[in-house]
């Protein structure tokens, strides 16, 4: 009796192990793939595959993977049920897998080129690692991945380019793949970190589809960032200071190894930012500057900045080596000419950089930018990876400059909004750059100036768009223009006088902060006389019904954006802010005439409210802006964002 129960006990595991034989045997594949061929019937294998992506071992599935290459000729159009979710079984766990995985692939679409889409589309799926949400560590080292799982992204990326190559007609549907597997812009931020370097990655293996990828990854930036409200990003930030003050007042104790201690934790975890998308945002502008950094300096594979992981402060002191040779740190500049006219570049000096890849990378950042970024009113940030290329090689600002004013500002076939965004970059960056120097900065006024003829489209918005431009930068480099005798004499040539006559009456329509500073420093330097004028506009600009539905006759104003405002990224600011040139404010004798003015006439002069922001480009200007002269207050502290 007892023997019975024991035998029927032993019977399945015997049962099991003999059907784990046949399972692994070439025979089992082969027959499988010729019953589907004939019948049509998926049911025999799909319980099959589920069993292999669940519970297989790693020695069944290179097993698997080894029998399946051996019968792709068989995998025809006739078995394509069984490639399909073949492919889904996640083949990309480790590197033997990885490795075995990319063997069938490449020989499967070498054999049948229609499996390239079914394949390419897993494979790019696969460059998308998963991620445990409640895993804060990963905000603050988002992108860094194991060493086993780099092998497994270097595999994969061999393999797409392995395709690409056995497969030329594919190009397309890569980049198609390429753009549909970004992740939504709302995932976490590890997952846009790791896809974003893999496709840079991919862009220096195929040179070729560089600027199309780079179009990719840039265009998933600016998705995120026009989702940004400048307007939170300066509110936290505010916040985190307040909070960092309150807490030093509270908590300032005269201990200094446990202060240390806690010090290095707090700058650990303060590397991710408080906004979500800001956070994510941040992170793929360090990777970008970080590779915009490498290619000009002649890096053939990009590398992850150490910011990622790291605070400012020790990024900065994190020598960088190549070849055994210290190359200059990412973000660090040099300072060239005399005392009375420095401008910053690159720390090197040029003399690291690889000219003819800096050449193609400024090449297509500049198409890029020409069909995205331009195109784009509410972006930020994502601008500045041209600002910072401009930055390491200035020689390029020249030619930027002279690109966005021929081939967009003063091309009549470019629409009224590219036109307008031209001419705020060109202001802009002439106020902002501190790589530009001033005579650079007078010739391209004196172009402006002389081309006093712009082409009339939609009310003689370019002419107005020029004149704030002009008014912008004169005011934001001023001191530059008045520092001496021959200084003042290029002010004086530039002859201002003519845009404040202007019968277009510029002074009404261009921004009022821009307007009232302008008037404020050329009155100050006898270059022009403004404040006739704008009384007489405060006196007609009553509002009126609306002529059409372009024109309103009354309170028009001009409606532009500066889009090199403040950089308000914490981790990716490391790039930028040595290059950046802040607002000195206005001279202090125009502060006290104006305060003087301001008690004198104060029931004239409308004030504007203490939370004043002289923000450019998060509005399209100056959204706080009440109208009338600025308050004292707001003209001592400096009337542009610093």
């Amino acid at each position: 009796m007892p023997a019975t129960p024991i035998l029927k006990k032993q019977a399945p595991a015997a049962s099991s192990a003999c059907k784990r034989v046949v399972f692994n045997t070439s025979q089992t594949i082969h027959s499988i793939i010729l019953k589907f061929r004939e019948s049509g019937d998926s049911s025999h294998f799909s319980s099959l595959f589920n069993d292999l992506s669940t519970s297989g071992s790693k020695s069944e599935l290179l097993l698997w993977l080894s029998q399946m290459t051996e019968c792709v000729p068989l995998l025809d159009r006739q078995a394509d049920k069984i490639v399909l979710q073949f492919l889904k079984i996640p083949w990309y766990k480790s590197k033997e897998l990885a490795a075995a995985a990319k063997s069938f692939v490449i020989t499967l679409v070498t054999a049948h080129n229609y499996y390239t889409y079914s394949v390419l589309k897993q494979l790019f799926t696969s460059l998308i690692p998963d991620v445990n949400e409640d895993d804060e560590s990963l905000l603050v080292k988002a992108g860094l991945l194991t060493e086993e799982k780099e092998v497994c992204q270097q595999l994969i990326l061999t393999s797409i380019v392995a395709i690409h190559n056995h497969v030329p007609m594919c190009r397309d549907t890569l980049l198609v793949l390429a753009r549909k597997c970004m992740p939504y812009f709302r995932r976490h931020v590890h997952q846009h970190a790791v896809y974003t370097f893999n496709l840079l990655q991919l862009a220096n293996q195929l040179p070729r589809l560089r600027m199309a990828l780079l179009e990719i990854v840039i265009t998933n930036m600016v998705t995120i960032d026009v989702h940004i409200p400048r307007s939170e990003l300066a509110t936290l930030d505010e916040d985190d200071d307040d909070d960092s003050s309150e807490e030093e007042d509270v908590f300032d104790m005269e201990v200094d190894e446990p202060k240390e201690k806690e010090g290095k934790v707090a700058s650990e975890s303060s590397c991710a930012m408080n906004h979500k998308d800001g956070n994510t945002l941040d992170v793929l502008m360090a990777i970008m500057l970080q590779y915009v950094h490498d290619v000009c300096h002649g890096f053939n594979e990009p590398r992850k900045p150490t910011v990622l992981s790291e605070n400012s402060a020790d990024v900065k002191s994190t020598p960088q080596i190549r070849d055994s040779k210290q190359l200059c740190q990412a973000g660090s500049v040099s300072l060239s000419g005399n005392d009375n006219s420095l401008t910053v570049g690159c720390e090197c000096g040029g003399r690291e950089h690889d000219l003819a890849a800096l050449k193609l990378l400024f090449t297509d950042l500049k198409e890029v930018f020409s069909s995205i970024i331009l195109r784009t009113f509410a972006s930020c940030h994502v601008q500045f990876l041209v600002f910072y290329l401009l930055a390491l090689r200035p020689g390029l600002a020249t030619i930027f400059l002279e690109f966005l004013r021929v081939k967009q500002f003063e091309n009549p076939n470019c629409s009224r909004d590219v036109r307008q965004n031209a001419m705020a970059y060109i202001g802009s960056l002439l106020a902002r750059g501190k790589f530009i120097p001033f005579s650079h900065v007078h010739s391209c006024l004196e172009e402006m100036m002389r081309a006093t003829n712009y082409e009339d489209f939609l009310l003689h918005s370019p002419f107005y768009y020029a004149c704030q431009t002009v008014f912008y930068v004169f005011t934001f480099r001023y001191r530059e223009y008045t520092k001496d005798s021959k200084r003042l004499a290029l002010a004086r040539s530039l002859n201002l006088e003519r845009l404040v006559m202007s019968q277009l009456n510029p002074l009404r329509i261009c921004a009022p902060p821009v307007v009232s500073n302008f008037a404020a420093v050329t009155r100050r330097f006898q270059l022009a006389y403004c404040y006739t004028i704008m009384e007489n506009n405060k006196r007609f600009g009553i509002p009126a019904a609306s002529v059409d539905e372009h024109r309103c006759a009354g309170n028009t104003t001009l409606n532009m954006l500066f889009p090199f405002d403040p950089y308000l990224l914490q981790r990716s600011k490391i790039y930028i802010e040595d290059h950046y040139r802040e607002f000195d404010g206005l001279p202090e004798d125009v502060v006290k005439s104006q305060e003087t003015t301001m008690d004198t006439d104060a029931q004239d002069i409308i004030v504007t409210p203490k939370s004043f922001d002289f923000s450019y480009g998060s509005s399209p200007g100056y959204r706080k802006w009440q109208g009338g002269f600025l308050p004292s207050d707001h003209l001592v502290e400096g009337v542009f964002p610093l």
